[in-house]
């Protein structure tokens, strides 16, 4: 009877060592592809909530310069520089306007000389991009940025004012002057082109450049990494 019985247990137990093959190939395959949905929908989920950052910093600046150009008093000026051609890169600056681009609480420049600009990325910053390699050239990224004399204030003798946002006309650790000085704060971090142009009434054309001037239209148009379609804007003044 022991005889006949081992050839069944022994059938019976590689069946049921196959079961548990199969059953942990199963469970190994599910497995994978609920972490697979997990990834995936974190990944997601962080895009979408980037996405919404950007949305949220480009409205914030839109309204920002909506409102600049809709409170225009007379006797402001906006002045449009070029300076690089090619990929063209331009400073805005906005003379006059005490109310322009304030961030905070509700209050005015003493020195109303706000200016617009996208700067380029140092490289140490472009070398944190996981896509850009030694081999291929870095895309290009740029940061839009505003200055203002006011970020460094000081008494007629010279020295910085206590409420002076710098204290030293050299800066610190975190920020540092450029070549003519002045001191940039960025309004949004990452953008690949910034444009401006000025409604010409008398050539019926757009202007990429102008002297100081009082501008009946003012175009943006914000090109964003990744993105195909710039977002754009235009602005009228008072």
């Amino acid at each position: 009877m022991s005889t006949a019985r081992d050839p069944r247990r022994r059938r019976q137990l590689g069946l049921t060592l196959l079961e548990v093959v199969v059953s942990l190939a199963i469970l190994s395959l599910l497995s994978t592809a609920i972490y697979s949905i997990i990834i995936g929908a974190v990944d997601a989920t962080a895009s979408l909530a980037a996405i919404e950052s950007e949305n949220r910093r480009i409205n914030a600046f839109l309204e920002q310069s909506r409102s600049a150009f809709a409170h225009f008093p007379q006797g402001a000026s906006a002045e449009l520089k070029i300076i690089e051609s090619e990929p063209l890169r331009q400073e805005l600056t906005l003379r006059g306007v005490t109310n322009a681009f304030i961030w905070g609480p509700q209050g005015s420049w003493e020195q109303p000389a706000v200016t617009l600009t996208p700067r380029p990325w140092p490289e140490s910053r472009l070398k944190t991009l996981t896509n850009t390699s030694a081999s291929t050239t870095p895309p290009r990224h740029s940061s839009l940025a505003m200055s203002v004399p006011d970020f460094f204030r000081t008494n007629p003798d010279g020295t910085p004012l206590h409420d002076s946002p710098l204290q030293s006309p050299t800066g610190n650790q975190l920020t540092e002057p450029d070549e003519k000085g002045r001191f940039w704060m960025d309004l949004i971090p990452d953008v690949q082109s910034v444009t401006w142009r000025f409604w010409d009434p008398s050539a019926k054309k757009w202007l990429d450049h102008s002297g100081p001037t009082r501008p009946i239209l003012v175009e943006i148009q914000i090109l964003l990494p990744g993105r195909t379609h710039p977002v754009r804007a235009v602005f009228a003044t008072s």
